[in-house]
This record gives structure tokens, C-alpha cells and sequence, in this order.
């Protein structure tokens, strides 16, 4: 049996230029409209900061500081003057603040959150520690919470805590002086400087 011979196939046609190539293009395509879109949330984001971020340097003729940042995420104020009222604690009579290691108040206010106030100030004396101890003592009398003759830095703490308030007096000798530290902690309403 004679088998009859096929004719020969023609070549399958060739598929369309560009169907593949179509694919990248679009994908290149979407992701240049990313970043095209990136860029510019970032240029608006960054437009919108640079408008709504206030800062504010006053610098008195004494040489004291007063910064201000406000954003509309909260702010921060930090003011050099620092005195007994505002600091809710006794400052040793006669006792100098160091200045090299700045004294301050420090407002931190973020939105929705309380408010957070730190008064620090440093001082020193010439009268021995001992002395300045029992002043402490007698003045902070039954308000003090807890007590430290030395802590591990050779430092005497009284520490003072109260409903949303911290206060901290540390005294340590230096040579022939007494270095004070006072700071208060609180948080909630702000407070006038």
C-alpha cells in the first residue's frame, strides 16, 4: 500500500511584534507613574512641613536663650531661667548656679498625649555636704518618698514623687564645693514659664 505523501507544511506565520514587548513597557510604565507619584507626595509633604514648622530663637541681652518648635504634630520649648517657684524645690541659700552645665526648662507637648515639663538647674556651694544634707532634710521634711546616702556615683538623693510629678534633689562633694542638682518632672497642663 502506497501511502500518499503529504504536501510539505508552510512555516507557522510569525506572532506579532511586540506582544512581549508590550508587557515591559507597561509594567515600566506603572512603575515610573509610582514614582512619579512618590515624588511628587514627597515634594507636597515636604512643602507642607517647611510651612507648618515654626522655630523660634530669642537670645535676651543677658545671654539667655528662649527656642520654640512648632509643628502640628506638638511642639518643644526649652527657656535658660529657672528659680525656686518654678522648680517646686528649696535652692540651698547662697548657692550659684553653674553655668557650663546650663540650667533649663523644657516643655515637650505632642498632640493627644499630656504634656511633659522638666526643670533641671545645677548649682553649687562652698559649704560642705554634710551641711547641705541636713538642709535638705529639714526642708523637704516627710515629703521625700525615697532616700539614698550614696547612690553609685557617690551622690545623696532625695527623691519626691507625687500624683503625675517627680522631683529629684542630688548632692555630691566636688573638691571643696557641694554640686546640687534639682530637677522636677511632671506632666499634664502646661505651665507658664
Amino acid at each position: 500500500m502506497a501511502t500518499n505523501p503529504q504536501p510539505p507544511r508552510p512555516p507557522a506565520p510569525p506572532q506579532p511584534p511586540g506582544s512581549r514587548s508590550n508587557v515591559v513597557v507597561i509594567a515600566l510604565l506603572f512603575l515610573a507613574l509610582i514614582f512619579l507619584v512618590g515624588g511628587i507626595g514627597l515634594l507636597v509633604g515636604l512643602r507642607f512641613l517647611s510651612n507648618a514648622v515654626h522655630v523660634h530663637v530669642a537670645q535676651e541681652d543677658g545671654g539667655k536663650k528662649e527656642v520654640s518648635i512648632k509643628t502640628p504634630l506638638g511642639s518643644l520649648e526649652v527657656n535658660k531661667d529657672i528659680d525656686e517657684a518654678s522648680l517646686g524645690l528649696p535652692i540651698y541659700p547662697g548657692a550659684t548656679r553653674i553655668k557650663e552645665h546650663g540650667s533649663a526648662t523644657v516643655n515637650i507637648d505632642i498632640a493627644d498625649v499630656e504634656n511633659v515639663r522638666v526643670l533641671a538647674g545645677k548649682f553649687e556651694t562652698p559649704d560642705s555636704v554634710d551641711k547641705v544634707i541636713a538642709f535638705y532634710h529639714d526642708r523637704l521634711g516627710d515629703q521625700v518618698t525615697k532616700y539614698r546616702e550614696t547612690d553609685k556615683e557617690g551622690k545623696t538623693v532625695f527623691e519626691i514623687k507625687q500624683d503625675k510629678q517627680d522631683k529629684v534633689v542630688s548632692l555630691k562633694s566636688s573638691g571643696d564645693k557641694t554640686v546640687i542638682e534639682l530637677v522636677r518632672v511632671s506632666e499634664g497642663q502646661a505651665e507658664g514659664n
